[in-house]
């Protein structure tokens, strides 16, 4: 997109932020791999700039205040024998580091990190009579991330055993770990794949792959382990395969999995209030029939019918993930290739398990725009996406890119982080899944072009790009089957298991489980016990032995009404948010502020899920208020994309509007002076007239003008929010004021959020567009491969 205007700051530039790091800062390395487990990031090997050494050092990087620590001479400790031990050369050695190396592949599995192959220097090795100066390697070095200790693995030979390679693609499906492509010590690519079980460490297939990857022009991704219910390329099981598929030693399931989705219709709704926390709208309670609505405000009702009743109207998200035991399966494998930077090519290959069949979609790949050839490219899974990274080199133009492929519709999107990579040297990225981040590294003061030509990745500056601000995140996991959510809503419903009570803001109460509560509710488990203690010291105080099951039943009040605690009350009973009217968006916002407000973080996740979901002209400034007070910061800047692109649509259509407008009165004055010479009995005759051309157009799009605005502005007294207007339209302390002793005291607690700290009128609104993509440089200005040396 177009550079902002001196003082003015693009909505992209919010999404990006960076720092500084500390510590033992690596030096600038060729070669080198970046792992990243929980909030740890393991950089091992790589070649030195200065004197072109190779090394086997290993540093940590924390990922919490990004400060670095080389820990080689901790972890690089040679194993310890006995004395006259002789020591079994076939069994596994603990502390021996691997030797120095470069372009090798790393890759994380459960608690360890795995290593293969990789170009080194030679020990003694002897080739027609003259001395080898480097070697690749085909071994597999396992770092223990517990004991931060080596392990050296010597596997069983086989014929499925890759060949010592470098350069090579790697990724870890369920317990395999795929080795593809590469180059041998000739530069030569090798044409092939093969899977190592990481549980028995065993070579248990192979099979050829005619395509030329390595990781100066591919990746190979795949997704945590976790099954999502969206209908992504690769997940069905039993898909044409285009290519031979491998012999695993493990057998196929019998069939694919069933899924247990199923959405009711709802017909009802909500008009958005600007206040959340205290509506003006009038509530009335009617029973019929055994079952009650709660009417609000215009007329629309809530389905607020008891638990038990709603069993039939399990509502799962899209996008959730599918009911089914914690574990980590077997997931497609991506492979995505650019080649031919003056023209560029693309390549999208599929492994699916459980055989690897190979599926290619080259051809299905779509979007506006598509990405350039993205030189040293590095990629992962963030939910239903496929992230895209690299150094982009042009005649005009130098930058770090990063793309987003849709798995499910296959479009490819441009993730525009504003201007912080337009200048400095940008290296290399890697996904923090846990905060739904992308770290670049780099270094701000260096050149990208002169740090490319040595192929140099940089250490001292870190990019963070908030990827929930573009809709891409990982999705919330389900923690219970479906039968388990229906019985937590049968629990529920049953009022002869209830010992406590909830009394809502206009007086309705609900028998609860204080038990359940407790135990998915920190701050009622802390009333409890609370309330347990002072009912224990008033007991001995009157000489009278305390039994809390004697305890008369007791009563929390919530200032929430009644639709919004039966839906806080459905979430502690499953864990989930599972029902219709759990998922009304004014509900829904009502719940992710609950969620802030007790520090329930799971709640937080689903609630903003779904938030996303919904999100759209309509809930946009509902959205963006709720995502401000609960500090949800991707989800704010995500809705005030929405509103600003609504904006620049009334904008658009008034414009057009003029346009129009302006035509008409040149056709209305070209018609009078055509009727003061006589051409009024020719028009006539014609059968039309200037009106007649011009009003039906006018009429038709005053109508579209009123449907838009009455689309974005709520049916409310106060203004819709908008990105000049203050936050929530109301302040901290009138939220405060509605709480009751169900509320926790949130006096000390910062609702800053990014949008508030910048002033209004600073904002820039430049259409959200990526830039036109500059030619590639000519392939004669490129190597092919990377150097070996």
């Amino acid at each position: 997109m177009p550079s902002p205007a001196p003082g003015l700051q693009s909505i992209s530039d919010l999404t990006t932020t960076s720092r500084i790091t500390t510590g033992d800062i690596p030096p600038p390395l060729v070669g080198s791999t970046m792992t990243v487990v929980d909030d740890k990031l393991y950089l091992f090997g790589g070649r030195l700039i200065q004197n072109r050494h190779m090394t086997n050092s290993l540093y940590i990087l924390n990922l919490i205040d990004f400060h670095w620590q080389n820990v080689s001479e901790i972890v690089n400790i040679p194993p310890v024998r006995a004395i006259g031990d002789p020591g079994a050369e076939d069994e596994n050695e603990v502390g021996a580091p691997p030797t120095e190396r470069y372009f090798h592949s790393a890759n994380a599995y459960k608690n360890t990190v795995v290593f293969f192959g990789g170009m080194g220097p030679s020990s003694n090795v002897v080739a027609d009579g003259q001395s080898q100066d480097l070697v690749v390697f085909d071994d597999i070095s396992i770092l223990d991330l517990e004991l931060l200790r080596w392990r050296q693995v010597r596997i069983p030979s086989s014929q499925h055993a890759p060949k010592p390679r470098y350069a090579h693609l790697s990724s870890i499906s369920g317990n395999k770990l795929l080795i593809i492509g590469g180059q041998d010590i000739n530069n030569q690519y090798i044409e092939e794949i093969s899977v190592l079980d990481l549980d028995s460490m065993q070579w248990t297939a192979s099979m050829p792959f005619e395509k030329h990857c390595g990781s100066y022009r591919s990746i190979a991704v795949s997704s945590n382990g976790q099954d999502s219910s969206i209908p992504i390329i690769g997940s069905e099981l039993g898909a044409d395969m285009t290519s031979p598929i491998l012999s695993p030693t493990s057998p196929a399931p019998d069939g694919a999995p069933t899924p247990l989705l199923r959405k009711a219709p709802s017909n009802t709704s909500l008009h958005y209030a600007p206040s959340l926390r205290k509506s003006t709208s009038s509530m009335t309670m009617s029973k019929m029939g055994g079952s009650s609505r709660l009417s609000v405000g215009s007329g629309a009702a809530l389905d607020t019918s008891p638990p038990s009743d709603q069993r039939s109207s399990i509502y799962r998200l899209s996008h959730l993930v599918t009911p089914g035991p914690v574990q980590k399966e077997e997931q497609p494998v991506y492979i995505y290739s650019n080649f031919n930077f003056s023209d560029v090519k693309r390549e999208l290959q599929v492994l699916t398990p459980p055989q690897f069949g190979l599926q290619d979609h080259s051809q299905s790949m779509s979007g506006n725009l598509l990405p350039p050839g993205l030189r040293f490219p590095t990629g992962a899974i963030a939910g239903q996406h496929l992230l895209l990274s690299g150094t982009y080199l042009s005649h005009a133009q130098q930058s770090f890119s990063i793309w987003s492929l849709n798995l499910s519709s296959l479009a490819w999107t441009r993730i525009d982080t504003g201007t912080v990579f337009s200048t400095g040297s940008w290296n290399r990225g890697v996904l923090l899944e846990s905060s739904n981040a992308y770290l670049v590294f780099g270094n701000r003061s260096r050149s990208l072009a002169d740090d490319y030509q040595n192929r140099q990745t940089n250490f001292e500056h870190v990019s963070i790009v908030d990827l929930e601000a573009f809709g891409i995140y990982q999705h919330p996991p389900t923690t219970m089957t479906q039968t388990a959510q229906e019985l937590g809503l049968s629990l529920l419903g049953d009022h002869s298991m209830a010992d406590f009570e909830i009394l809502t803001q206009d007086k309705q109460r609900i028998p609860v489980n204080s038990a359940v509560l407790a135990t998915r509710w920190p701050y009622f488990a802390a009333l409890l016990r609370d309330q347990e203690e002072q009912d224990a010291a008033q007991c001995k105080l009157d000489n009278v032995e305390y039994d809390p099951t004697l305890s008369q039943k007791r009563t929390l009040s919530l200032p929430e009404p009644y639709a919004v605690v039966l839906a806080f009350l459905q979430y502690l009973y499953t864990d989930h948010l599972v029902t219709a009217q759990q998922h009304q968006s004014q509900v829904l916002s009502q719940l992710l502020l609950l969620a802030d407000m007790y520090g329930l973080e799971r709640l937080r996740d689903l609630a903003t899920h779904a938030l996303h979901q919904m999100l759209n002209m309509s809930t946009a400034a509902m959205v963006y208020e709720t995502a401000a007070l609960s500090q949800q910061t991707g989800l704010q800047i995500r809705s005030l994309k929405v509103m600003i692109a609504a904006k620049k649509m009334l904008q658009q259509q008034q414009l057009k509007l003029q346009q129009q407008q302006t035509l008409s009165q040149g056709v209305t004055a070209w018609s009078s002076s055509e009727i003061g010479n006589g051409g009024e009995q020719h028009h006539n005759n014609g059968g039309y007239s200037s009106g007649s051309i011009l009003q039906p157009p006018l009429s038709s799009f005053m109508s579209q003008q009123q449907d838009i605005h009455s689309v974005f502005q709520p049916n409310s007294t106060s203004a819709p929010l908008s990105p000049t207007s203050s936050v929530g339209g109301f302040s901290q302390d009138h939220r405060t004021s509605t709480q009751l002793t169900g509320a926790p005291n949130q006096s000390g607690r910062n609702r800053s959020s990014v949008t508030g700290s910048m002033p209004p009128h600073r904002w820039n609104t430049e259409p959200l567009t990526p830039p036109p993509v500059s030619p590639p440089p000519t392939a004669s200005s490129v190597p092919a491969t990377p150097p070996p040396t």
